[in-house]
């Protein structure tokens, strides 16, 4: 058929229109929905996320390791984005959910690393990926089911504007099975499977319509599961042993200080406020079940130490107002020599007081007993003041009345307020109430202005009240400043997960902050008071027990922050205990009055004694060979006399004791001195020394460890302060040898030197015994890492001690004018042997901290405690 004129084809018109139609609609409907998606995604905003989940073992096979990490783009100026800068939280749950083929799984634990939120400008596309790692046990040897259930339909019912439409999700399990896979898979290999989820593939219920799923199978040699934990006996026993140590030490410190009068009555008085601190233990032992905490008893390391035995408001009030109020009397009485004034007595007793009023304006109100002890308190004060006052005039009673009155009313008046629901945090109130808030400030203030009045007596003059009262106020600022802190975003709620702990009740539990603030200022003090002490003929009256406090403040400091935490553990316990009954026999008590003569040897003195004591060895050495060598002569030609004459003249000289003794003398005096150096500047000296033999290990230790028994939650860089203090614990050690080292006992520095180690080498050994083979502390107990940690460890402190004895033996020399060889001849091989140990130790060492490597990582487990709701996604379902 043949074309019309104008060459078209019948139709084409019609066709034409038609097609314009079509396109018409279509642009229509693009332009309605496109709005309604712009809004649903803005602009930048990635419509898939991923979540890859990682399934595994531990090193143990006890426990099964799963981590989540999640990683996904919000749009710039969305509200998802908005949300989470606001709240630090992401919400949407975990990505799944775990069952096995015994029953329930049992949780043993979690970690998680913070969010990271990338973004380049205001206006670009934030990138955010978050990592959560959780712990399952394997309950026992055999064939392992998992049954995995991915759950990120919860993710999509719960989208915020601007967060993904669709989730990638991927289960990566290298040594696993996979069987039964449900759900529609994207890509599978033998290692990994995944699955894309979106929200069209959800139900209007927001659940999936067939449940992305996978099970994994294995066959797993367990080791059998460790139910060890420490008992409430155990903690106690423990933490009373650590306190006796200290308490011992303590007295010695005041009954120095107070004087040749009374020392005593001090002593005893410092001895029975030490001692108390166990029955009040004992007291509050009934602690909360592990059931409370959410854990099976069946756990490694699950059951929380507060679980078993919680430190108690009775026992904090001790620790954070008693003991310190007693301290600051006693400080008063030495800067003014005579009791603490009326106006302190009646503030400590007032402050004791007013928490009852302001706990009756928040609504508490007293029973009949308890309003009985409060009045009885008060009269008991009132009639031991009264009864005190009858003595005679004059005597240690009647001065002392109104502060034994005083201190009377209020032990009960303590006590009772510990049972109160506001000190032991149960009261119901919220932390933004005064009458929880108002309390902890009236009750910390002793412990301030204890370490304030001290610096009085350290400085040896009287500080100025304006000086005084910043001093005060910082300090206080200082102990209270996370309870306050951690109130006041309660209070504004913009709490964040690191603080959620410290609005609670501020005198319970194991909370190391303001027992590290106090640690650190006491060892500042410390050295302070020896420092301004330390002039070649000044000896001060304390200067000798000071320093065993500061040998057992480098004890403590062996984990890092002390914290009673650590104090109950039996390897830290035991080995505080040990280091303060040393120190007693490293620095003898009476050993500033019999070794002064040794601390007044000026450097001329001492290059006499030198020179008499070589002369003296060397006729000791010539009288031994000439005795070997006159047996053949005698027999030959050498007549009586000469040898009688010749044996006279190769005598040791001196009159008193036998030529051992006398040569022994000699030896003392030539190497038991400081060569003139003034022990203020022998100190530091021997710090320097003793921080650079050490750094290599502690170098190594603070990179690749962690903090040891501090808080599960650590604000201010407590972590950061608890490594630092860890590596710089040697220092006091050297301060120590420097500083005392004419008082400590030994003749030479080689043995000075091993009388030190053998009192630290308990305190640095002990407490890794326990991080490695008891498995409350440990998930993986093993002899093995127990024998390399204890011998690096015990290298460590070998080459530390030693190698402060040698240096300080060259620097005895050289102040002299003496070559080291003629102190010590190398060509003998008894004094060869310290040298050469010591750099064979230090090189075993250096290999087994470098090659092993396991002693460094086996840290103390921290409280285990569940993850709250406001910095983890959500707790995997049951």
């Amino acid at each position: 058929m043949e074309s019309s004129a104008g060459g078209r084809v019948p139709g084409t018109g019609r066709l034409k229109a038609g097609a314009g139609l079509l396109l018409t609609l279509l642009c229509l409907v693009l332009l309605c929905s496109g709005p309604a998606q712009a809004a649903d995604r803005p602009a930048g905003a990635s419509s898939t996320g991923t979540i890859t989940i990682a399934v595994g073992l531990d090193r143990s096979r006890q426990l099964v390791m799963i981590s989540e990490t999640r990683r996904y783009t919000l749009a710039p100026h969305s509200k998802a984005l908005a949300s989470l800068r606001a709240t630090g939280i992401i919400d949407g749950g975990t990505g799944y959910r775990l069952e096995t083929d015994v029953g329930p799984r049992v949780y043993d634990g979690w970690s998680s690393r913070p969010t990271m939120v990338t973004q380049a400008s205001p206006d670009e596309p934030a990138r955010v990926e978050a990592r959560w790692g959780w712990q399952y046990q394997a309950l026992r040897s055999g064939a392992q089911h998992l049954w995995l259930l991915l759950t990120p339909h919860l993710l999509l019912q719960k989208r915020a504007p601007g967060s993904p439409t669709a989730w990638t999700v991927t289960v990566s399990a290298p040594q696993w099975h996979f069987s039964r896979v449900f759900g529609a898979v994207e890509s599978q290999t033998p290692s990994t499977v995944a699955w894309r989820v979106t929200s069209g593939s959800a139900s209007s219920e927001g659940k999936a319509a067939v449940t992305p799923s996978v099970m994994l199978d294995q066959s797993v040699q367990a080791k059998p599961l460790s139910r060890r934990h420490q008992t409430q006996g155990e903690m106690i026993l423990a933490l009373s042993l650590s306190v006796c140590g200290i308490g011992v030490v303590a007295a010695f410190v005041v009954s120095a200080l107070a004087g040749g009068a009374v020392p005593r009555r001090w002593a005893r008085g410092t001895l029975l406020l030490a001692v108390a601190v166990c029955p009040l233990a004992v007291w509050e032992a009934p602690g909360r079940s592990a059931a409370a905490f959410g854990f099976d008893p069946r756990g490694v390391s699950g059951i929380p130490p507060d679980a078993v035995w919680e430190p108690g408001p009775a026992l904090g009030l001790w620790l954070w107002y008693l003991l310190p109020m007693a301290g600051l009397w006693f400080s008063r009485r030495l800067a003014e020599h005579r009791p603490p004034s009326p106006v302190v007595l009646l503030s400590c007793g007032a402050s004791v007081v007013l928490p009852y009023g302001l706990m009756a304006a928040g609504g508490w109100r007293p029973t009949v007993f308890e309003g009985s002890v409060l009045a009885g308190s008060v009269l008991l004060a009132l009639a031991v003041t009264g009864a005190l006052c009858l003595a005679r005039r004059g005597s240690a009673a009647r001065r002392w009345a109104i502060a034994t009155g005083t201190l009377v009313g209020v032990v009960p008046l303590l006590l009772l307020l510990s049972g109160s629901p506001v000190m032991a945090g149960r009261g119901g109130n919220p932390p933004t109430d005064w009458s929880v808030v108002g309390p902890v400030l009236i009750l910390t203030w002793p412990a301030a202005a204890w370490l304030t009045s001290l610096r009085g007596p350290v400085l040896r003059r009287s500080p100025k009240p304006a000086s005084q009262l910043v001093r005060f106020t910082l300090l206080w600022g200082m102990l209270t400043a996370p309870f306050l802190i951690g109130w006041g975003k309660e209070a504004s709620r913009t709490l964040p997960a690191l603080w959620e702990d410290y609005p609670t009740a501020f005198f319970t539990g194991y909370r190391g902050y303001p027992l590290c603030v106090m640690t650190v200022c006491g060892v500042i003090l410390q050295i302070v008071y020896l420092r301004r002490r330390g002039a070649p003929g000044d000896g001060g009256r304390a200067v000798e027990p000071v320093g065993r406090v500061l040998l057992v403040c480098g004890a403590l400091l062996a984990l890092g922050s002390p914290s009673l935490r650590t104090l109950t553990m039996w390897g830290d316990s035991l080995g505080v205990t040990w280091t303060a009954l040393g120190s007693l026999l490293l620095i003898p008590p009476g050993s500033i009055r019999t070794a002064a003569k040794f601390r007044r040897v000026t450097r001329k003195a001492h290059a006499g004694f030198m020179d008499r004591w070589v002369r003296t060895q060397l006729l000791w050495d010539t009288r031994a060979d000439f005795q070997r060598a006159a047996r053949s002569s005698l027999a030959d030609d050498m007549a009586m006399s000469a040898f009688a004459d010749r044996w006279r003249e190769l005598d040791v000289p001196g009159r008193c004791g036998d030529p051992a003794t006398r040569l022994a003398r000699a030896k003392r005096f030539a190497l038991g001195s400081s060569a003139g150096v003034a022990p203020r500047v022998a100190g530091p000296a021997g710090a320097a020394l003793a921080q650079l033999l050490a750094l290599p290990w502690a170098a190594y230790k603070l990179v690749t460890g962690s903090a040891v028994g501090a808080d599960s939650s650590m604000p201010f860089h407590l972590g950061a302060i608890s490594q630092t203090l860890r590596f710089g614990h040697w220092a006091l050690y050297g301060f120590v040898f420097g500083y005392f080292y004419a008082l400590l006992r030994g003749l030479t520095p080689i043995g000075k030197a091993g009388m030190l180690l053998l009192v630290v080498l308990p305190a640095e050994i002990l407490p890794m015994v326990t991080l490695t083979v008891d498995s409350q502390y440990t998930q993986d107990p093993s002899w093995t890492d127990m024998a390399v940690a204890c011998g690096a460890l015990a290298g460590q402190t070998f080459v530390v001690c030693m190698g402060l004895g040698l240096c300080w033996e060259w620097w005895l020399a050289r102040a002299a004018a003496m070559k080291w060889s003629q102190v010590r001849n190398f060509r003998r091989l008894s004094s060869v042997t310290v040298p050469a140990g010591t750099v064979l130790v230090a090189a075993a060492t250096a290999f087994a901290t470098v090659v092993a490597g396991t002693w460094a990582q086996q840290e103390l487990v921290p409280p285990s405690q569940p993850p709250s709701s406001t910095d983890r996604p959500g707790q995997p379902a049951p």
